[in-house]
């Protein structure tokens, strides 16, 4: 029987170790099923026993874009926000910053809007709505 290489589950492992490991999976598992699963929140016990992680499912579309619940909940909810229908990839600017509509994160209180950023770095933002809402406006006024 071969020694275990993990001691301990902390938050050194999972997030050095085991999350790496797991991401690399779920990617070859995600081509296979056509879907996107990825690896979201970690926990683990005080004494380094046992840990978890949350695994989210997204479908993908004919396009090729993931369809995630930020996203139907855009669709579903912008016109609760003033946010114009079918906006979901309109770019806006922002203090300064290039980012683009990529959802709404309905259980946020505040930052609400989920923004993806325009430098090709994969990278996401948030926003307050109204934030948005006024950098569309201002979009709006300088093309007028």
């Amino acid at each position: 029987m071969a020694n275990p290489t993990i001691k301990a589950i902390d938050k050194q492992t999972l997030t050095k170790v085991i999350r790496p490991a797991l991401d690399a999976k779920l990617e070859e598992l995600s081509k296979e099923l056509g879907i996107q699963i990825t690896a979201a929140r970690a926990t683990y016990d005080p004494d380094g026993q046992a840990g978890t992680f949350k695994l989210e499912l997204a479908m993908i579309s004919e396009s090729g874009e993931v369809i995630s619940r930020e996203r139907q909940d855009y669709d579903k909810y912008c016109s609760l926000y003033g946010l114009p229908e079918g906006g979901l990839g309109r770019e806006v600017i922002i203090y300064g910053e290039r980012l683009k509509i990529a959802g709404l994160r309905m259980r946020a209180r505040k930052n609400n809007v989920l923004l993806d950023t325009c430098d090709g770095s994969g990278t996401q933002r948030v926003a307050p709505y109204k934030l948005v809402y006024n950098a569309l406006q201002d979009m709006k006024a300088k093309s007028a």
